[in-house]
């Protein structure tokens, strides 16, 4: 009899215990799935139009060979793949007559600013901290297009959805040579700042 029991509980066991670990290695997986998938779906903070870093940033690189043009700011990151499609996007297409068109580059080296400018761009390349302190971004790739006063007009993503192929940066110049007011687009890419990385990413499993 006790033999029997005996066999039975080491059956059991040889049941239920690779079954326990198959819904816990479920579960596990289902839980770093959606971790992951949250960092392809969340918008990221950007500035307001009337933030004073991004005034004084944008007056900063004001040039008198610019003045009376409208700027246009495209902030990009090099640890992020939505910043290296938009960059790829403006190399491809060159500068354009609308604005003046400066890149400023978390990351960047000697090989893009070639690249940048060799396209018709000024180039601007800072740090994490830099863009935060001198231009208010958290985020990026980040859009921002002043008038030839230096008032914002527009602070926001390039797309309508995140790894979108349409980047909608020339569809905004064109209302706004229109003297419309583009609704901003959300920013879908990464987070640049430090404080920022850690708030959306604490376990820094997309880093």
């Amino acid at each position: 009899m006790h033999t029997l029991t005996a066999r039975w509980k080491r059956h059991r066991a040889l049941v239920i215990v690779p079954r326990l670990l198959l819904v816990l290695w479920a579960a596990a997986v289902l839980l770093v799935g959606s971790y992951l998938l949250a960092g392809h779906l969340l918008t990221l903070p950007k500035p307001e139009s009337a933030d004073e870093r991004l005034a004084a940033g944008i007056a900063r690189v004001r040039t008198p060979q610019n003045e009376g043009r409208w700027l246009a700011l495209h902030v990009l990151y090099t640890g992020c793949g939505c910043s290296k499609r938009v960059l790829d996007h403006l190399v491809s297409r060159g500068a354009s007559s609308f604005a003046i068109e400066r890149v400023v580059l978390v990351g960047g080296d000697d090989a893009i600013a070639a690249r940048v400018r060799a396209a018709g761009y000024q180039y601007e390349a800072v740090t994490d901290a830099t863009l935060e302190s001198q231009y208010g971004v958290a985020a990026a790739p980040l859009l921002v297009i002043a008038d030839p006063t230096n008032a914002v007009r527009y602070v926001g993503g390039y797309t309508d959805r995140k790894q979108s192929e349409k980047i909608q940066d020339e569809e905004m110049f064109a209302l706004l040579a229109k003297g419309e007011t583009p609704s901003p687009l959300p920013v879908f890419g990464c987070a640049v700042a430090k404080k920022l990385q850690d708030t959306v990413d604490p376990l820094g499993l997309r880093r």
